[in-house]
């Protein structure tokens, strides 16, 4: 299936009727651009650091803002800011800063930054982080809750709740909605909050654990998309990097606020690097534990798990199964028994189904059937999302099987990311921290995909304004008006595109990835290694 090379990835969030948009960009200097994004990075950190910062959640004792990123927003003024001003200013810096950061990721897709700039930028936007308190999410302080009842209490957090333990210093700062919900992270994830829990007694201690870990797992997710991507389109390397780590979404978003998503991202991509150097057992085990913490890895363990039994010989691909199969279960196992309970067998997964958010396409749908209906069917969107979700999941994994050794390491990639992305946008949530999943793959999916991707992360960037309603009801009633009527919208367009997209590739056996970057990718002087076909019984 012939399709015209993508030059852009800014069509993801500028109209194509605006034809000299892409020719005034292309006149950028790239070191401008480099600066630019800096700038915006910087100033979203004075920002986060200010006191009384909109960013800012609820911040346990010794937790707030201070250092010199705080000194220098005392200076400038914010520290005296406040209500509509305040709101105003944080409003205006994160749509700079997510704009400054297209321009640079528009500079990256045409190949006129060199990794070496993308590098050092990237650095310093995790330096930064250094200086800012806890921002945008309460997630944390459930992680915290959850480790200790199991790491201090003895109890078993898929059936305690925060409520139980009440008496815990953490009890004002976890999110309404969440004091009496057992917890729905992996098992994997608990036990490691478990053993923060025993080892940062303060408040203030855990949060910081959280979030060190959440900065090591991020510059870590870098190191292995630019290893990944040198090795399969290296011409893309510094965008693919730039995509990541310079995103406001991921460093602001996800890194700032100590989520575990930036695991369950190292784990893909890792799982990804260990494919291509033909350890498929490794990568396995890579995914598994990315599942453990987060279920969303089983998608690309699944998938990947399909592709090694299809390449194989027909005599041993039940061999083959089994074999890979016996890895996930074993492990799975490990981490699931000390909390397996027939009260609720899923450890959560059940429950999280039944959770809704504000910001997912399906809502939109659903709140434009509210209306017409008077509430009378206001489930059926629910229930096409959740079929149109399993219908492409099922038939990814159908392509994957039949294509076998006709699917190569960038397709079986691209289907990932397919996976990821049609999980974060059909799903009944969507959060800021969700595109981090999907984000390390961005470098391999097609045109509408990609322009899914980066615009709903580029969207969900500037659509949070205000972490906290209770703090400034007014503006956040704004934020979830634009964010339900305008961005919700706009997302649910894309995604038709997208999934429209996918199933005709599907239907005529076009390629799952990028089709223009296959011709582009530049030539060796040597043959290229063999994709190498991982197995259950043995790896290079």
């Amino acid at each position: 299936m012939a399709r015209r090379a993508d030059r852009s990835p800014f069509v993801a969030v500028l109209p194509s009727s605006i034809v000299n948009v892409r020719a005034r960009l292309d006149r950028i200097d790239p070191t401008v651009a480099v600066i630019l994004a800096g700038l915006g990075l910087v100033a979203m950190a004075v920002v986060g650091a200010a006191p009384r910062s909109p960013y800012q959640p609820p911040l346990v004792p010794s937790g707030g803002p201070s250092g010199p990123l705080r000194d220098l927003a005392v200076a400038l003024g914010l520290g005296s800011m406040h209500g509509p001003w305040l709101i105003t200013v944080s409003t205006v810096v994160a749509v700079v800063a997510t704009a400054t950061f297209l321009v640079l990721l528009h500079a990256a897709f045409a190949g006129r930054v060199g990794l070496r700039r993308v590098v050092l930028l990237v650095v310093v936007g995790h330096v930064l982080l250094l200086f800012v308190p806890l921002l945008f999410s309460r997630d944390v302080y459930s992680y915290a809750y959850y480790g200790r009842i199991a790491g201090v209490y003895g109890g078993n957090p898929y059936v305690m709740t925060p409520l139980d333990h009440s008496e815990d210093a953490l009890w004002d700062y976890v999110g309404p909605k969440w004091v009496d919900t057992p917890a729905v992270y992996g098992p994997g994830w608990t036990s490691l909050s478990a053993g923060v829990a025993r080892v940062a007694h303060r408040p203030a201690d855990q949060v910081a654990a959280y979030r060190y870990l959440a900065i090591a797992a991020s510059l870590a997710t870098c190191a292995a998309i630019v290893w990944v991507v040198r090795a399969r389109r290296p011409e893309r390397t510094a965008f693919a990097l730039a995509a990541f780590g310079a995103n406001p979404v991921v460093l602001f978003h996800s890194v700032a606020s100590g989520h575990n998503d930036l695991l369950v991202a190292l784990s893909i991509i890792v799982a990804l690097g260990l494919v291509i150097h033909g350890r498929g057992r490794t990568a396995i085990v890579a995914l598994t534990l990315g599942a453990s913490i987060k279920a969303t890895a089983v998608l690309p363990l699944v998938l990947l798990v399909v592709w090694c039994v299809a390449r194989r010989p027909r005599a041993e691909r039940a061999r083959t199964a089994f074999g890979l199969i016996a890895i996930v279960v074993a492990i799975s196992t490990v981490f699931a028994a000390p909390y397996l309970t027939w009260r609720d067998p899923s450890l959560g997964m059940a429950r999280l189904a039944t959770h809704e958010g504000w910001l997912a396409p399906s809502m939109a749908f659903s709140r434009i059937i509210e209306y017409l209906t008077f509430d009378v069917l206001a489930i059926v969107p629910r229930i096409v999302f959740a079929v149109w979700l399993v219908v492409a999941l099922v038939r990814l994994g159908r392509t994957v099987a039949l294509r076998g050794t006709g699917l190569g390491l960038d397709g079986l990639a691209a289907s990932w990311g397919w996976a990821l992305v049609a999980f974060t946008l059909l799903g009944p949530v969507l959060l800021p921290w969700y595109v981090v999943w999907s984000l390390p793959l961005v470098w391999v999916l097609p045109r509408s995909a990609r322009t899914l991707l980066l615009g709903t992360a580029s969207m969900l960037a500037v659509t949070l304004w205000s972490a906290e309603p209770l703090r400034f009801p007014v503006a956040f009633g704004v934020d979830t008006f634009v964010g339900r009527w305008i961005v919700t919208p706009v997302m649910l367009v894309l995604l038709i595109r997208a999934m429209r997209d996918l199933r005709t590739r599907l239907d005529v056996g076009g390629a799952l990835e990028d089709d223009g970057a296959v011709s582009a990718r530049p030539a060796l002087a040597t043959p290229e290694p063999r994709e190498h076909v991982p197995t259950g019984a043995g790896e290079r």
